[in-house]
């Protein structure tokens, strides 16, 4: 029988516009040999760091990007296991909106295939998770809050 354990983590949705529209980055990671695994930034939460640090820790470190969060997006679970340690995880992954300031998506980590800017609509369709499919959802309607000047979900 497996052991269970709890993992906290956290990501961004880091933003800029573009032409009028909302662009967000996105990373590749190696999925199978046909194809690519795009998805959200994201890391565990280390000890003496809260979920918001992680989150712009993880976002620079895998996008080469800086942002500012300005809200928070919800979250999401799933469970996955580990065939090295025979540990199943149920882990949960804080998401958070950040507001492009610096930086470029060349200067990503090791960890990470590419990063990328893409449109919003073209993020929603590539990326490959159905739950993060739903943050990304939730980031465009925050973004078109905002622009139409109202205030940001906290």
């Amino acid at each position: 029988m497996a052991k269970v354990r709890i993992q906290k983590s956290a990501g961004g949705v880091i933003y800029q516009e573009c032409e009028g529209r909302m662009c967000v980055a996105l990373i590749a990671t190696k999925g199978s040999p046909q194809r690519e695994r795009w998805g959200l930034p994201k890391g565990i939460v280390e000890k003496g760091e809260g979920s918001a640090q992680t989150a712009l820790r993880e976002v620079a470190e895998e996008t080469g990007l800086e942002g500012e969060i300005v809200g928070k997006l919800g979250y999401i679970e799933y469970w996955f296991g580990s065939s090295e340690d025979k540990i199943l995880y149920h882990k949960f992954v804080d998401f958070y909106l950040l507001e492009y300031r610096s930086g470029e998506v060349e200067k990503h980590d090791w960890e990470v295939e590419q990063a990328r800017w893409f449109p919003i609509e073209e993020a929603i369709e590539r990326i490959s998770f159905d739950n993060e499919r739903d943050i990304l959802r939730k980031a465009k309607d925050e973004w078109e809050r905002k622009r139409d000047g109202g205030p940001i979900s906290r």
